[in-house]
């Protein structure tokens, strides 16, 4: 199958989630933010429990902007939730869009396997969340799928074997903590550069999943299957370390409490 077929696939989710949105009404905190405060509280009254507004109303915010990310206050969160997602979706996109191409350096075939084996990582992340916490789920998982990369590059003349069982567990845990790139960006920023925010971080993530998807071609025909899965080890490696820096965890804590809880 065509990879250019198997990108353009992609539109299809694009359009159908762009319709569900249509209608969509404003967040909550953003009507409270800008003073539409009856239409939050018809909001919260229709969709939410009785106690959702309490922790809006004792939140300060103030007029956002741009600049703000990089501020000294909040540097921290933007270098986060941004190297972060970059590093998280890198070796992601490279590996799981070619991932036929992938196995087949190694005389393996299976990619359909990587996938589902990826959902099966985001559902364990969906169901333990709550109950295990953010950096848990986070720090761990980066340095174990880097170190699986670099034993995949290390490793020349593994069986078949063992190297498509390193290819899946990589797929499991990375698409685990990929699901906590959509978690982040809302937990550790406030309210007025919320937005502004997860599109910078998202836009950097851009960058690093059209890095994977284009270079990685060429890079396993001119360095070869395992220099390049050593790349992809430094990136996913990288990543850990960032975390292991910078990863909060917020289990438990409002948006107001985690975002002040962060901020320096």
């Amino acid at each position: 199958m065509s990879w250019h077929f198997i990108l353009g696939t992609s539109t299809f989710i694009a359009v159908a989630i762009f319709l569900g949105r249509l209608g969509m009404p404003e967040s909550l905190r953003w009507l409270w933010s800008v003073g539409r405060k009856e239409e939050a509280q018809a909001l919260a009254k229709k969709y939410l429990p009785d106690d959702a507004l309490d922790d809006v109303r004792h939140e300060d915010v103030r007029k956002g902007s741009f600049g703000m990310l990089f501020s000294r206050q909040y540097w921290r969160s933007t270098l986060f939730i941004s190297a972060f997602w970059f590093c998280a979706v890198t070796p992601y996109f490279a590996i799981a869009t070619f991932a036929d191409n992938v196995l087949n350096q190694y005389g393996l075939a299976g990619g359909v396997g990587l996938s589902a084996i990826a959902l099966a990582g985001v559902i364990v992340i969906f169901l333990l969340i709550e109950r295990v916490g953010r950096r848990t789920l986070t720090v761990p998982p980066q340095w174990l799928c880097g170190v699986v990369l670099a034993i995949i590059g290390l490793w020349a003349g593994a069986p078949a074997f063992a190297v498509l069982t390193l290819f899946l567990v990589f797929s499991f845990f990375n698409a685990g903590y990929n699901t906590l790139t959509n978690v982040y960006p809302g937990e550790v920023l406030p309210t007025e550069i919320r937005g502004i925010g997860t599109g910078f971080a998202a836009a950097v993530s851009r960058v690093g999943a059209g890095i994977g998807i284009f270079l990685m071609p060429m890079s396993m025909e001119s360095l070869g299957a395992g220099p390049t899965m050593l790349v992809a080890a430094a990136v996913a490696l990288a990543g850990a370390g960032l975390s292991q820096w910078l990863a909060p965890e917020t289990k438990g804590k409002t948006l107001t409490e985690a975002a002040a809880g962060y901020a320096h």
